[in-house]
């Protein structure tokens, strides 16, 4: 039977597209003067004989890639290391190039070296992906002079050595450096190390016992650690050379350990079936043990899975994110310290690990709690009852609660004005240090005789009859009880299950950026209550999330995208994250609903504050200055750090939120056309921005680049100097941009000249006098540059900045 005519012309079509790259499928070595590039990355990539791995550019965000190695055959490609895991390179230009000196180069778009191999590099053969993972360059002579297993990022393969200067360093979501480290500490023993710059301490193994009960052996010289190919961890520093074993010990089953960025270390094994993976191994059982999990001040606790939550007068210094902590609600300050106005919380079961500015032997509950009262940088002290042992805290980092053999109880210090009558303190509500086994044979006996004494006891078959249903019931309840008891608790002794716990443990580390139901956000704004603004996008709602969260949710309307297309735009928006953009919490995109989540600014706008007189904030000269200053931060961000290019089209003053502080915060940023890399002509001339405000380019149809925002910033810088609102001085756009031109030509004449009382009668009268003239002047000559018809002239954001900043010092 001859095949549908579709699947002969499906095969020739691909037979077609392959015949185009005949080499593409089992090249796995690159030869000097030979490059691999961005362009082609679907196609043009090094591949292991086997094909097992792959190497080439791997697409971190649209248009933003590193130069990676993955296994092939995982149902999602699963990086296994990266030449530049925190420094993406651009979509178009960029390229690895084996050089003819032997080196081998990562290119950026412009030429930049994003990096470059390090090695002695003569007489090179070519570079070359083995079977095993490892990316070598080849001497002449079959030596390696270079190999990708010496520079591990965050997960080593089997085979690869672990050495004395080889660590693991987990990759964020945000593609950023973790706060772990896995290596050999300075006594030689393979550790898992919370870092961060103001701690640094060691997690596993276990620090409250000592090395040799933690079944290791210190200051051993060798410093040699590998994963073999069947799932043993083995370590120089393991006593009696005892490996940490895979749960799925054999041979034939493709692994990677794994460094994750909850700082627990695991083993994972392939699906080759369906290309999933599943965890093996783990070195961390209790998640709570893991150090900084719930970041600075937070508290790691289960109920029943790990969970963080802030201590008594503490809260999150970021929503959504653990990894940044708590912060205290009202600090205490050594200026004016007072012992009369603090108090000390009492947190049971509760531990800080480590931080201890004393550790005081056999000393009363009362001398421990003075000698932190009297002391204005101690936070808080542990105190142990039966031995008296007393620890001053400096930080409070690493906490968690749950019940131990030796008990532990923080005594938190708060500004005594603070409450916390009404405050849940954290607790474990299942977990615990001692471990629980199932004992079968106990459980029989209990079952066949619970009472001895009834069978001597005399009667007829109605109490056989209770008797037995007695012990009917009984049995239900207790068989209940055990199985709930093993699900939650007793299952992590068994070795395969022992997972789960440290597995909720990963889900901790949440997302910044999450998904809403309609439902959820109609409850959050009491069915859209109170509105707080209306624009051309939508309308703007004041809501509450269920952690307490003051939020705006956004109604957008004559949204055109379909489903996947604005969620596909929303994830770029939900990873951008600077102290000048408004935060976005989550989105909803559910039938015809589409909102938007975002971060609650309290003073509103900076048109309601700078254009209406009913408003009782007054900006100084200093507040309009940093609005200026933050301003120009946010878009410089936008235009040329975030790992999207952003242009925001609609810069304007109701579009920049003033938080308590009056720092500026812009808003809407994202929802016009998002720019590809290296295609800043792209045409998104159909983008509409505000009257007053839109470049000149925009009437006349040009393509849009990012100098719109920077004439649109020129407008804004016009309007804090002045107070007046410039689309309000002429109806119209074209009378706009006709008014424009002729102030930006007075005001440039004017600059060339002596003359500065001019600059007098610019400058808002509401100010007051006097104000800083330089500034004054630099703002009026930035306003100048921004507003050129020739969009060519005018200044990037990151010139803005720098310019600003020099003003400002």
């Amino acid at each position: 039977m001859a095949p549908p005519l579709a699947t002969l012309l499906a095969t020739a079509s691909i037979l077609s597209f392959f015949a185009l790259f005949p080499k593409a499928a089992s090249r796995d070595t690159l030869s000097p003067g030979s490059s691999l590039r961005v362009e082609s990355y679907q196609t043009n990539i090094l591949q292991s004989s086997d094909g097992t791995f792959s190497s080439g550019f791997y697409e971190v965000y649209t248009n933003a890639f590193t130069f990676s190695i993955w296994y092939s055959k995982a149902a999602n490609r699963t990086i296994v290391w990266s030449a530049n895991p925190d420094r993406p390179v651009h979509a178009r230009r960029s390229a690895i190039t084996l050089q003819k000196d032997g080196n081998m180069v990562l290119r950026d778009y412009d030429g930049t070296v994003m990096w470059q191999a390090d090695g002695n590099f003569t007489n090179v053969q070519h570079a070359k992906l083995l079977n095993t993972g490892n990316l070598i360059i080849k001497g002449s002579r079959g030596n390696t002079v270079w190999q990708s297993f010496d520079s591990p990022t965050d997960t080593f393969l089997p085979t690869q050595h672990i050495t004395d200067t080889t660590k693991l360093v987990p990759t964020t979501q945000s593609h950023s450096p973790g706060n772990y480290i896995f290596r050999f500490s300075d006594l030689s023993v393979l550790s898992l190390i919370y870092h961060v710059p103001e701690v640094s301490d060691i997690y596993w193994p276990d620090p409250d016992q000592t090395v040799y009960q933690d079944g290791r052996n210190q200051y051993n010289s060798t410093r040699l650690g590998i994963l073999s190919e069947s799932g043993m961890l083995s370590s120089s520093d393991f006593a009696d050379g005892q490996p940490l074993v895979a749960s799925d010990a054999g041979s034939s089953i493709k692994r990677r350990l794994t460094l994750d960025p909850d700082g627990n270390l695991r083993l994972y094994s392939l699906n080759d079936s369906d290309g999933s993976w599943s965890v093996s191994m783990v070195t961390m059982s209790q998640p709570c043990n893991i150090h900084g999990l719930c970041g600075p001040s937070g508290i790691c606790h289960y109920s029943p899975k790990p969970t963080c939550s802030c201590p008594p007068g503490y809260m999150m210094r970021n929503p959504g994110n653990w990894t940044e902590g708590c912060m205290a609600s009202v600090n205490i300050t050594c200026d004016h310290y007072d012992i009369k106005s603090v108090k000390f919380v009492k947190l049971p079961n509760t531990d800080f690990w480590g931080s201890d500015q004393k550790h005081l032997l056999s000393v009363s509950f009362h001398t421990c709690r003075n000698i932190c009262l009297s002391d204005c940088t101690c936070k808080a002290f542990q105190y142990q009852e039966g031995t008296g042992t007393c620890y001053p805290k400096a930080y409070l980092f690493s906490g968690r609660t749950y019940p131990t053999q030796d008990v532990r109880t923080i005594y938190l210090k708060l500004p005594i004005r603070v409450s916390v009558s009404d405050v849940v303190i954290p607790h474990s509500a299942v977990f615990g240090s001692v471990l629980h086994h199932l004992d079968c044979d106990q459980m029989n006996k209990s079952i066949r005789e619970p009472f001895p004494d009834v069978h001597k006891t005399g009667g007829g078959g109605s109490k056989w009859f209770y008797f037995y249903g007695f012990i009917a019931a009984f049995f239900v309840v207790e068989v209940s009880f055990i199985s709930f008891a093993w699900f939650f608790v007793l299952r992590r002794e068994l070795r395969p299950s022992e997972l789960w716990a440290a597995e909720e443990g990963y889900k901790v580390m949440t997302s910044n950026f999450r998904r809403y139901s309609y439902r959820e956000l109609v409850k959050a704004t009491g069915k859209f209550k109170v509105e707080l603004g209306k624009g051309g996008s939508g309308t703007v709602y004041k809501g509450a999330l269920e952690d307490d969260r003051q939020v705006a949710v956004k109604k957008l309307e004559n949204v055109k995208q379909g489903k996947e297309e604005f969620q596909a735009e929303l994830s770029v928006i939900g990873r951008i994250n600077h102290m000048n953009l408004v935060r976005m919490w989550g989105f909803c995109s559910e039938g015809s609903h589409r909102l938007l989540v975002s971060e609650y600014v309290e003073n509103g706008s900076l048109a309601n504050i700078l254009f209406n007189d009913k408003n009782t904030i007054l900006l100084d000269w200093k507040g309009r200055f940093n609005i200026t200053l933050g301003v120009a931060k946010g878009l410089a961000y936008l235009h040329h750090e975030c790992l999207e290019w952003v242009i925001h089209c609609d810069v304007k003053p109701e579009n920049i939120l003033l938080d308590e502080n009056l720092e500026p915060k812009i808003t809407d940023f994202g929802l016009a056309k998002l720019l590809n890399r290296g295609e800043s002509n792209q045409n998104v001339s159909h983008v509409r921005g505000t009257l007053g405000y839109i470049a000149p380019e925009w009437v006349s149809g040009l393509p849009i680049t990012a100098k719109v925002d920077v004439y649109s910033y020129g407008v804004v810088l016009l309007e804090l100097l002045s107070g007046t609102r410039v689309s309000e001085l002429v109806e119209g756009s074209e009378e706009v941009h006709n008014m424009l031109r002729k102030l930006v030509k007075m005001l440039y004449e004017k600059l060339e000249g002596e003359e500065t009382s001019w600059i007098d009668e610019l400058v808002d009268s509401k100010l007051g006098r006097p104000f800083n003239y330089v500034q004054a002047r630099t703002l009026i000559k930035l306003a100048v540059s921004c507003l050129e018809e020739d969009r060519s002239k005018r200044p990037t954001m990151e010139y803005i900045v720098k310019t600003l900043m020099e003003a400002d010092d």
